[in-house]
């Protein structure tokens, strides 16, 4: 183990804000899903479980009733007289866990904090922390306190846009309190702060709700922060109307999480996790879409719902779009699959909450109230809303913050408005470049117009080559780049060229490519309604005149590359969709199928575009039946489309895109199977299956594979034929190796790809050494490493402190006693050296759920000093005292205070202050200097990991010097230290 300590000083920047709750027109964001599923579940269990009938289709718009679920009420706030505290579950804070308690609420605190003067409706204070404070691996020396119900970090967050849950993970660093709305100009008593060594408390004192006229309803709730990075959220007083509460490392960082607080979990958390609270009614999207497949096929897309009920999509938005399905790569979103919640087992892919059909004009081409020239009709919000499955999540990187993304604005979903986007539908503007000299630079010239170039590239529409350069404008302020787009913004800055090779660089492949990406997309028009009613003949047509444009609207905005079909009709599904491979030459199996069997035979058209690939002029479904079969071959390298029409016109035709490729192009790759535990002479648990693909992750039909084991096992089959989905799958059982393998080829040159099942683990005495020097032997009370082989059964894991004597799975004994685990992975184990270990030698075996490896004896000394270090530099783990800063960052200078992290120095004894010193003292020099050692022992909240505290000596040469910490007559490793 090398003890790693990036402790980051986050740089801060005050700011003030002076707007309203600015309505925007999105409420899409990147992991949008998880916060209606989480609403959907909530809503589910308080459900009406009365069933009633399905409402007929009107033309080509479905028609659902408010009943049943479909439309559900938000969470109240449940945590009022309620203490939320977030715990660090690791040593050094990168994830928590949280638990809600009673009362809690510090009122003495509140009553003596000092109150931050003239903080006004959507403003901020930087104030100073008494203590470092680990926040998600980061250290901070200073918060903002914001008006709006939290703290952030390294940045204020004035925005007036809606305090949503996508704000929360996508903005700077948070502690979310009560994030709303929030007016502290209007409280006599406003923010309050306590500053202490021990404990840093922010209190909103009866802080109420910001209103346009009148004074809103008040908010009393406390934060309060420790030195260890615990993080404490009290409430005495909460009656709001939306709020979101919860803590995020910001930027987007990892997969954010919606929990129920006042529920409770067990989990930890490295990335945002919170909770979104309302006295709002919405529609449930998942309810929604369940009822809707009661009457119809899995066939669509997109579901697109409007309603007639008022009922906004959602606060301060007019619509959203919440993803379902993504497989795809290369665009900023991340993979995911939640069909089946929405009773979609195969096609849709996203949800569109539309909001109410009164915000829309009756022509949908017409810009909707309030929009200025540029700005949004019907027909554009519901391209932008489509654009969500897609877009804007890409960005090239800032310099010199690679968690920047400068081309993103709004909820880092949307382009910015310092972003040339074309004037793409998905934000950002056409800007107007007027050259370094103008008075003002650039120029906001268009808006809302199209799908542009870089967008048609990230939705699989366009070569990277088509995509003509444009730029970013740099060095503008934070409040510029979240700002709605309109035309006629004049402002000033540098210019960042951008290629779409930027993207790919900073993206990633774009996956499956614009050669054999989806085209074609349904969409199912639904108009909910209140039970009991029939929609008027004025709602009706103000939908149909949507839908009815909306298909040659979004192929004119793909620039003809891409097709939408809003029309209500049954589906034939093909096998290949929506791309498949086939080889040259060769042929593969193929079915086209319906969803529900019918009463005579169904004769549906094939036809291919170019004869790239042939396939049979006709196949029938006969009745009764669910699929046909047909054969597709390969005639020439390319990429073909695929059609099946169908001669019942209650079906829409299907199409796939099939890529025709030399064998030389394919690519195996394991699905599931591989680092199982092996029991010798019993086949494995699960089967091995394997992947026939290529670039673009295509499936290929009908390939032999063929795979070999080693010594000793057996499989079933030696050849397997692929599937529809590509994949291969063998029965293997292993031999008597510690390591087993499973090589599976396909002909013509594919490279193999190996599988693994590995036995009993494995480990010898020399590899059982100090977790810091890497020297021979344990040190009782020290922290050691050990190597090896199938060490974890092919877990990893890291424990938080106190350290469990069980972790995955995986057991150490040492002398018979179970030491503490802090990580274990199959090539290394990192634990606590049980303190009460006599000297000499003793055995230490490892239990994984493999098995158990063989004893092995290994020396046991009193002290082994050890300074952990930094393996690329060979600078120590030495700390500028008082500060996250090492003498690598900032060399010492002589007189100055260093922090020396080492383990390996005996046994401690307690002392009056609480802390507990080594009994020895070491020696420590630094070149060829002793220094004055202050404090020998364990760094307070640790075990196994000491702390010495030494006086930079005069007489040390500036630079980089050799340190060694000696403890009775013992010898340290060698690391540097920084010298000024």
């Amino acid at each position: 183990m090398r003890f790693l300590f990036p402790f980051l000083l986050a740089l801060a920047f005050s700011g003030s804000g002076s707007a309203r709750l600015i309505p925007q027109v999105c409420g899409s964001y990147r992991d949008r899903w998880n916060e209606d599923l989480h609403f959907h579940r909530q809503a589910a269990r308080n459900a009406d479980a009365t069933r009633r009938a399905t409402r007929p289709d009107i033309g080509n718009i479905a028609i659902l009733d408010d009943s049943d679920g479909v439309v559900a009420r938000r969470n109240d706030f449940n945590l009022d007289q309620k203490t939320l505290a977030f715990f660090p579950a690791t040593a050094a804070p990168v994830k928590y866990r949280f638990q809600t308690s009673a009362g809690g609420y510090d009122l003495a605190a509140a009553a003596s904090g000092s109150l931050i003067q003239g903080i006004r409706d959507d403003d901020a204070r930087l104030v100073p922390l008494p203590f470092p404070f680990p926040f998600f691996g980061a250290v901070h020396r200073e918060v903002f306190v914001n008006s709006d119900g939290n703290l952030t970090f390294g940045a204020s967050d004035t925005d007036s846009s809606p305090r949503s849950l996508g704000r929360l993970a996508s903005g700077p660093p948070r502690i979310a309190a009560l994030f709303e709305d929030l007016d502290p100009s209007q409280a006599r008593d406003g923010i309050r702060v306590v500053s202490d060594p021990n404990r840093f408390v922010v209190t909103w004192v009866q802080v109420p709700e910001y209103q346009d006229f009148g004074f809103g309803i008040p908010q009393t709730f406390q934060v309060r922060l420790y030195p260890d990075g615990r993080v404490e959220i009290s409430y005495s007083g909460i009656n709001a109307e939306s709020a979101v509460v919860g803590i995020a490392p910001g930027g987007l960082q990892g997969s954010s999480t919606v929990v129920s607080f006042a529920t409770g979990s067990s989990d930890a958390y490295g990335a945002a996790v919170g909770e979104r609270f309302g006295t709002n009614t919405e529609v449930d999207l998942a309810t929604a879409a369940q009822k809707f497949y009661e009457s119809h096929d899995d066939s669509y897309d997109y579901l697109v719902f409007y309603n007639t009920l008022d009922i906004q999509a959602d606060i301060g938005a007019l619509a959203f779009e919440s993803t379902v399905r993504n497989t795809r790569r290369g665009y900023g979103d991340r993979i995911t699959d939640t069909g089946l919640e929405y009773a979609s087992p195969s096609r849709l892919q996203a949800v569109l909450n539309l909001g109410p059909l009164s915000q829309y004009p009756a022509d949908p081409s017409a810009l909707m109230r309030g929009q200025s020239p540029g700005g949004l009709t019907a027909l554009s919000v519901l391209a932008h809303e489509s654009g969500h499955l897609f877009l804007s999540y890409a960005s090239v990187r800032d310099f010199s913050n690679p968690d920047l993304r400068p081309m993103l604005g709004r909820q880092d979903a949307h382009w910015s408005i310092i972003f040339n986007s074309e004037a793409s539908f998905m934000e950002g503007a056409r800007l107007l470049d007027n050259g370094a000299s103008a008075p003002s630079r650039f120029s906001t010239v268009a808006t809302y117009e199209s799908f542009a170039p870089l967008d048609q590239y990230l939705m699989g529409f366009r070569a990277p080559e088509e995509v003509p350069p444009t730029f970013v404008a740099t060095g503008t302020s934070a409040s510029l780049q979240r700002r709605a787009p309109q035309i006629g913004i004049e402002f000033n800055g540098g210019r960042r060229d951008v290629m779409a090779a930027d993207i790919v660089q900073a993206e990633g492949r774009r996956t499956p490519d614009h050669t054999v990406a989806q085209r074609r997309f349904r969409f199912a028009i639904i108009l909910v309604v209140r039970q009991g009613t029939t929609p008027s003949q004025v709602e009706i047509d103000k939908v149909e005149a949507i839908r009815s444009a909306f298909d040659d609207y979004y192929r004119k905005s793909a620039s003809e590359r891409a097709y939408a079909d809003t029309s209500l009709k049954r589906s034939v599904r093909l096998s290949v969709f929506p791309a498949a491979g086939v080889i040259e030459g060769r042929s593969a199996q193929a079915t086209v199928s319906i969803q529900k069997p019918l009463g005579a035979a169904l004769t549906v058209l094939l036809k291919t575009q170019t004869g790239g690939a042939s396939v049979p002029p006709s196949v029938i479904i006969p009745a009764g039946a669910l699929s046909a079969g047909f054969a597709i071959t390969g005639a020439r390298a390319g990429v073909e489309e695929l059609s099946a029409e169908p001669a019942d016109a209650q079906f829409a035709t299907a199409y796939a895109r099939i890529q025709v490729a030399a064998p030389t192009v394919l690519r195996l790759i394991t699905v599931s199977g591989d680092r199982q535990t092996a029991t010798p002479g019993a086949p494995l648990a699960k089967p091995v299956v394997i992947r026939v693909t290529d670039v673009n992750e295509l499936p290929y039909a009908g390939v032999a594979v063929q795979a070999s084991v080693s010594a000793g096992g057996t499989l079933t089959p030696v050849t397997a034929i692929s599937d529809a989905n590509g994949q291969v799958s063998f029965i293997w059982t292993p031999g008597t190796d510690v390591v087993n393998r499973l090589t599976a080829q396909a002909p013509e040159g594919v490279a193999p790809v190996v599988v693994t099942a590995t036995s009993r683990p494995f480990t010898t005495a020399a590899s059982v050494v100090n977790a810091a020097s890497s020297a021979a032997g344990l040190s009782p009370g020290g922290l050691a490493s050990v190597y090896g082989t199938n060490l974890a059964g092919g877990a990893t894991a890291q424990a938080a402190f106190p350290w469990p004597s069980s972790l995955a799975g995986v057991t150490v004994l040492v002398g018979g006693r179970a030491a503490s685990l802090l990580f274990v992975t199959d090539g290394q184990i990192n634990f606590l050296v049980p303190s009460e270990l006599p000297e000499g030698s003793t055995q230490l075996t490892i239990t994984t759920p493999a098995g158990t490896t063989s004893p092995v004896t290994v020396p046991v000394q009193a002290v082994s000093p050890g300074v952990f270090f930094d393996a690329a530099t060979k600078f120590g783990a030495i700390l500028n005292s008082g500060t996250a800063q090492t003498t690598g960052q900032r060399p010492a200078a002589a007189g100055e205070f260093i922090e020396i992290y080492a383990t390996g120095l005996g046994p401690v004894r307690a002392t009056s202050a609480g802390l507990r010193e080594t009994v020895s003292t070491p020696q420590v020099q630094i070149g060829t200097v002793p220094a004055k050692v202050l404090f020998s022992g364990l760094a307070p909240g640790y075990l196994g990991l000491y702390q010495v505290n030494v006086q930079m000596p005069e007489g040390v040469p500036r630079g980089a010097q050799p340190l060694t910490v000696t403890m009775s007559g013992v010898r340290s490793n060698e690391v540097i230290t920084g010298v000024r």
